[in-house]
């Protein structure tokens, strides 16, 4: 099981705050800078989602993902870890307490994550070579199998509820803050470390997690604002917070938003929701029975055609007078069977009842087709089968399916099925007030962290509408005229089975039927619409930031020419497909370093260390309300049991484990495989003698950053060569692809400069607008752009990624790229982009330039302003 690709931006989103976090080592300033660079200034926005940094929990990254419901939120959790546990002190023990919202979730979590055959068990073997182990509270209280030697050598996870750190009026203080003689090593351990709570026993659960300083994982994480408090998280003493919610509270801190339509273009969802209401109860069953019958037919000839098994369930959603009022319950349950539903067919979950407890929904063997149920989310329960949520409220009661709609929202299988009304997910009522209960469903989809948008009703059944000049569904189901009458919604449910009978054989009801599904099917293009439109978006901007962000559309008057540029970039010929006798994919850096062997790269470095490296090292104090995080302050015992333990070791020992360490710490360049870093590294600590060997391992994270920078120009000077020899022997070609976006969003703006493609383009310094300025002014120039970067402009791709500065059209038909750089920056990097722009040129035609301008000193190759203005000039 791999991650989807909404998924993998999710992981990447991490990755990249987390290196914002090792770069800045503050942890706001990180947060700050991380959605700067994505053109999201948050001190300026200070919408209801993104905000600067809350800083709760000092000196502890705590971050969210807004992640709708059946968006995968367990397996982005799993496969978070990684880069999270990549980020701390070698030596830092891996534990993880993941926290779940209820009783039934935990059991579900701690069975999938203990189970080694699981998707998400594997996912973390992968990433921890197996060394893996899952605790559930009475295994940690018994210490079955949790002590100092197994938590030093393997991934903790332990599967907790928040309430067994709660204190309660009733049950006093709970079980981990008491004695525990089964955890005492614990102390003997790690007391020396953060975490010693007071007036609490140095043996307590508590104690001993706080001593481990974990990270901690909340899946669903807006149940928790009574019982998550700010001092319990600080008890534990966490050393990183991932919290993941379809719906995030205020001071939740963002780093990652999925939409809907991405979880509908990746087959998890069955969207939209197709609303329909009724006259009264009787017909909302009727249609609930028949349409069950009618999708379950459709699956049958779906499987007969290759697909995989469905059996469409109906979820009956009762409004009991009393949460445990079975009576309501069985008189539903007898009144199906009076209609004609087998028993058999038949089931009860509440938080009391539970008559699925052994079934497996997902089985062949499996008859349930009807639930009956109150509050699945409550209960802890969801099923892919669930197709249809039938409110059996009465008229005139208020319906409430806030927090069960999502329960029937993700798609089997996670695949489109080709009988399209398998697609999508059925809700039927019956009220006075229909615009009330489509309020109500609304705040159902806002719950699973859906919107407005991703329902669809019939326009007759609104009872009245308000003029309105929009056509959103949030104007249109705004506030409701409410003439209703109100009730509690205690009444007695009322179901005629005589009633129910005679509709279903009636013109009426089958009218119903065909209506539902005409609806159901004319949404069908346009949502196929909306996902074509979000392959063909360039940069997906999260739907609660997009109101929030400025956006500028090219000039009227560049439209036309500008959708003439048709900009080249570099391919590479990859083996021929069953298609195509040529194949073609985008270079990349990787593709050309596919041969590159480090061992037999040069192995001379200087292993010197710098003022400014220890400085930035050393790095731990800082200005009042900037914290930095905790877990990055080297824990002095521990390097020094490490000196000592490597003092023991054989010369080759040392070596190994050093290398292994600051192979660790660098844990990327590239592609290159971790042990061609390892073998490198041992390559050249060989030679050394004890004494710099020694320094080396008490000063890891300055000597991994040489061995990072050693690498990373190795890398970069294998890409070039190799990019040059394919481009002579022609297996790197130029093909047309980048085109202008029809919007652009600069986190910042710079109006003044005439000839400007869009309405506003991106900041700039004071030389790149003395630059551009002089360019604009030509009569030769037709318009300019200042380029975006980090995958929202023109990419010069090849052994490193170019985003120039400008793109200038000229009036006789040739496009200039343009890169300004200041006197102080004509280093090596300069170099690099000064090649590729070249190479870029020569190889994509006559129409297009490549130049470098210098403010005075200058590469060879390179122009002065006023060189590129003569040459400009003549382009008329």
């Amino acid at each position: 099981m791999e991650l989807k690709e909404y998924q993998q931006d999710v992981i990447n989103h991490l990755s990249e705050f987390i290196e914002e976090l090792e770069q800045t080592n503050q942890i706001d300033k990180a947060f700050f800078n991380f959605w700067d660079k994505k053109g999201f200034p948050i001190n300026n926005l200070q919408n209801d989602f993104l905000k600067p940094y809350d800083n709760s929990i000092k000196g502890v990254p705590r971050v969210t993902v807004k992640v709708p419901t059946a968006g995968g939120k367990t397996f982005i959790a799993c496969n978070a870890l990684k880069p999270i546990f990549d980020s701390f002190p070698l030596d830092k023990p891996k534990v993880v307490v993941w926290f779940v919202p209820s009783d039934t979730i935990l059991k579900q979590t701690y069975k999938n994550l203990n189970d080694t055959s699981h998707p998400y068990r594997q996912k973390i073997d992968a990433h921890f070579n197996s060394r893996v182990k899952v605790y559930d509270k009475e295994a940690l209280l018994f210490g079955q199998g949790f002590n100092p030697t197994e938590v030093k050598e393997q991934v903790s996870i332990l599967v907790l509820s928040v309430q067994s750190f709660v204190e309660t009026v009733r049950k006093g203080l709970p079980r981990a803050y008491r004695e525990n003689e089964n955890l005492v090593e614990f102390a003997k351990h790690y007391k020396s470390l953060q975490g010693d709570l007071e007036n609490v026993e140095d043996s307590a659960l508590i104690q001993v997690i706080a001593y481990l300083n974990p990270v901690i994982v909340i899946d669903e994480s807006h149940n928790f604002e009574a019982d998550l408090r700010i001092d319990m998280l600080n008890n534990i003493n966490p050393s990183f917070v991932f919290d993941l919610t379809a719906t995030p509270r205020n001071k939740s801190n963002i780093v990652s938003f999925v939409d809907a339509i991405q979880l509908k273009k990746n087959n998890m969802v069955k969207l939209p929701v197709i609303v329909y209401n009724h006259q009264d109860t009787n017909e909302v069953i009727n249609s609930a029975i028949q349409l069950q019958k009618t999708l379950e037919q459709k699956a049958i000839q779906q499987e007969k055609e290759g697909g995989k098994y469905i059996r469409p369930i109906v979820l009956f959603q009762a409004q009991p007078k009393t949460a445990d009022d079975n009576i309501t319950f069985e008189k539903i349950k007898e009144s199906l069977t009076d209609i004609g539903i087998p028993e058999n067919q038949i089931r009860i979950k509440t938080a009391n009842i539970d008559e699925i407890k052994n079934e497996d929904l997902l089985s062949k063997e499996c008859e349930v087709r009807y639930i009956i149920t109150v509050n699945a989310l409550k209960e802890g329960w969801d099923c892919p089968f669930a197709y249809i949520l039938a409110s059996l409220a009465n008229k005139s009661s208020a319906v409430d399916v806030e927090q069960i709609l999502g329960r029937v929202l993700r798609l089997p299988y996670v695949t489109k099925h080709k009988q399209e009304l398998l697609n999508y997910s059925y809700v039927f009522t019956s009220s006075n007030n229909f615009l009330n209960t489509l309020d109500k469903i609304i705040l159902g989809l806002n719950k699973s962290g859906f919107s407005s948008k991703d329902y669809r009703i019939q326009e007759h059944q609104i009872e009245e509408k308000k003029e309105t000049s929009s056509e959103s569904f949030e104007d249109l189901f705004g506030k409701p005229f409410d003439e209703s009458p109100t009730t509690d919604g205690t009444e007695e449910i009322e179901i005629d089975t005589k009633q129910v009978n005679e509709i279903s054989g009636s013109e009426k009801g089958e009218n119903q039927l065909n209506e539902i599904i005409e609806l159901a099917q004319k949404t069908n293009t346009e949502f196929e619409k909306k996902i074509e439109e979000l392959d063909k978006s360039e940069h997906l901007i999260p739907t609660e930031l997009k109101d929030k962000i400025p956006t500028f559309e090219i000039k009227d008057t560049f439209k036309e020419e500008s959708k003439k540029v048709h900009l080249p970039t570099f391919y590479i010929k990859s083996a021929p497909s069953l298609l195509e006798k040529e194949n073609y994919v985008s270079l990349t850096k990787n593709l050309l370093l596919k041969d590159f062997d480090l061992d037999k790269e040069d192995s001379k470095i200087e292993l010197t260390r710098t003022s400014s490296q220890l400085y930035r090292v050393d790095l731990t104090e800082i200005r009042e309300g900037e914290y930095v995080p905790e877990y990055r302050k080297e824990n002095n015992l521990v390097k020094e049991a490490f000196v000592k333990y490597i003092s023991t070791l054989s010369p080759e020992g040392k070596i190994d484990q050093i290398s292994r360490r600051l192979t660790k710490l660098i844990k990327k360049v590239d592609e290159i495989a971790l042990p061609q870093i390892t073998t490198y590294i041992k390559k050249v600590l060989v030679p050394l003698d004890s004494e710099k060997i020694a320094e080396i391992a008490n000063n890891e994270l300055i000597y991994s950053d040489i061995f990072k920078t050693k690498i990373k120009e190795l890398s970069t000077k294998y890409a070039q060569e190799n990019f040059i020899k394919m481009l002579d022997k022609g297996k790197v070609v130029c093909k047309p692809t980048f085109k202008f976006s029809k919007s652009i969003q600069p986190k910042n703006t710079l109006q003044g400069i005439t000839k400007n493609l869009y309405i506003e383009e991106g900041e700039m310094n004071d030389f790149e607008k003395k630059v551009i300025n002089e360019i604009a002014n030509l009569d030769s120039v037709v318009f300019w752009h200042r380029n975006l970067e980090r995958g929202k402009g023109f990419e010069l791709n090849g052994f490193i990624n170019h985003y120039p500065d400008f793109i200038v059209k000229m009036k006789n038909g040739k496009t200039i790229v343009i890169e300004t750089k200041g006197d102080h920056l004509d280093g090596s990097d300069s170099q690099n982009k000064l090649n590729l722009g070249q190479k870029w040129a020569s190889k994509a035609g006559d129409e297009y330039r490549y130049f470098m301008v210098f403010e005075s000193k200058k590469l060879d190759g390179a122009k002065t302003i006023p060189e590129i203005l003569d040459i400009l000039s003549g382009m008329k």
